[in-house]
């Protein structure tokens, strides 16, 4: 838990407009995690499982808080309809891009991979990632600068 904690915590702040919400949902996540423990496969890395659960999650937890959708027969005034599904279209549009990502991610070599997903996704500092992985600062900046090419060069071929 404490090795993943802070990227979790991290996509928890994102979505959520507290930091009592925020952790109280990063409790969530593992529980959710320890019950779903027994459906890890393995065919991904488990920072990637469990980010996926808590990318689930809080789909779920905003899927309860929908818009009361108001009928036809409303008055336009109370109908804030191009509000809700201009949104919509952006939190899609955001969705899809975050999930391209992450499938861009995964693809990195695990060199790039790993000090990547520490410093954007846990939010660990770089000398944290150097003494973690027993690499030179300089050497894990540059291997975040050639993370970041790389996905970046694959982004737009998508």
């Amino acid at each position: 838990m404490k090795r993943y904690q802070g990227m979790v915590f991290s996509q928890a702040s994102k979505a959520f407009s507290t930091q009592e919400e925020a952790e109280d949902f990063t409790q969530e996540v593992f529980l959710k995690a320890y019950e779903a423990l027994s459906t890890f496969r393995g065919e991904a890395q488990f920072s990637t499982w469990l980010f996926q659960i808590a990318r689930n999650e809080i789909s779920r937890h905003f899927k309860k808080k929908k818009p009361i959708v108001h009928t036809l027969d409303e008055s336009h005034e109370s109908h804030p309809s191009t509000v809700s599904q201009s949104s919509f279209a952006e939190d899609l549009a955001k969705e899809e891009e975050g999930n391209l990502l992450r499938q861009l991610i995964s693809r990195l070599p695990l060199v790039y991979q790993r000090p990547i997903i520490l410093h954007y996704f846990e939010n660990r500092s770089l000398k944290e990632i150097s003494l973690d992985m027993d690499i030179k600062i300089n050497t894990i900046k540059s291997h975040i600068s050639r993370g970041k090419d790389l996905i970046r060069k694959w982004w737009q071929h998508e």
